[in-house]
């Protein structure tokens, strides 16, 4: 069997797979606020379609002979990481679902490779880039185009709301960034997501009952269930498109799926709850969007450089 690998003359055929990958992914975030309009409650929610999205991964898993190994520095991986990867933001932003429009939500997004550099850089993972702190204060900046000006946003209680999403994108940023430093060597990628995904619900779990979110699955209404498969589905198929696209495009061109999750969110807001954005939004997007563009190019400058000194 041949191991496909992208190369200049054929990068270009990436690029409409990772915008149908961003654009799925970002059906994620109607998918939430679908949860919540069905009167599901939102971390017993999370709870089965992470539990549905982890059986997926396994039997993947199993299929390549990856599953997931059960040593402490493997265990302590999996719910370190499913913690900050699942169990704390994907919860509070479907909390958050319809509270703020989906393409806001999206737009928070492109910020995750960008605070990923700043906590590598200050783990001492990565050394100072000038594209890196460029492309974060742009990312920043546009951020407060949407918090400051009253008319940037429906109605301005939604400041606090977009506020605390942000916490969304720093815990995404934070496993990135740790996952270099707790995952064990030599694990495959495969088996760190299902194990990840595993020590995400096991975590999950209690918590659904202390809080009183626990419901049975598949319930009466096909309402109900309807939202807990498609999030399932989404979270499967885009984890392990994940894995195999990076391994093949590399972490740098890969970035670019950023960009599709925010044009597919206001797709999906406009397609599905008639969302319109001021000009405030417009004008934070094209710095979020100029910020990612100046640090993904200044990664790729660095790949390029690191790859003739190792010749």
């Amino acid at each position: 069997m041949i191991a496909m690998r992208m190369t200049d003359s054929n990068k270009f055929l990436f690029v409409p797979v990772l915008a149908i990958l961003g654009v799925t992914y970002s059906a994620l975030f109607p998918v939430n606020k679908m949860s919540i309009e069905n009167g599901l409650p939102y971390i017993g929610y999370v709870f089965w379609f992470t539990l549905l999205a982890t059986l997926a991964l396994f039997a993947v898993a199993a299929v390549k002979k990856e599953l997931p190994r059960l040593t402490w520095p493997h265990i302590r991986a999996y719910l370190i990481l499913g913690t900050i990867a699942v169990a704390v933001p994907v919860p509070l932003l479907t909390f958050l679902a319809p509270k703020i429009p989906v393409g806001i939500i999206t737009l928070l997004m492109v910020l995750v490779p960008l605070f990923t550099y700043a906590m590598s850089y200050f783990l001492r993972i990565e050394k100072f880039r000038l594209s890196g702190a460029i492309g974060l204060l742009l990312g920043l900046g546009g951020m407060l185009f949407v918090l400051i000006p009253e008319a940037s946003l429906p109605t301005p209680d939604m400041v606090i709301w977009v506020l605390l999403a942000l916490i969304g994108p720093l815990c995404f940023a934070s496993c990135n960034a740790f996952v270099i430093i707790l995952r064990p060597p030599g694990t495959p990628s495969l088996m760190m997501a299902a194990g990840m995904s595993a020590g995400a619900t096991v975590l999950l779990a209690p918590v659904m009952v202390a809080s009183g979110h626990a419901f049975v699955f598949p319930a009466i209404t096909a309402g109900g269930d309807l939202p807990i498969v498609y999030a399932a589905a989404i979270t499967a198929v885009t984890t392990v498109a994940w894995f195999f696209l990076v391994r093949i495009t590399g972490p740098v061109f890969f970035s670019q799926f950023n960009y599709f999750i925010v044009l597919g969110g206001f797709g999906w807001g406009y397609l599905l709850e008639d969302e319109r954005h001021s000009f405030y939004v417009w004008i934070a997007t094209a710095m979020a969007f100029a910020g990612l563009a100046i640090f993904t190019r200044g990664a790729k400058g660095r790949e390029v450089r690191a790859e003739a000194a190792a010749q």
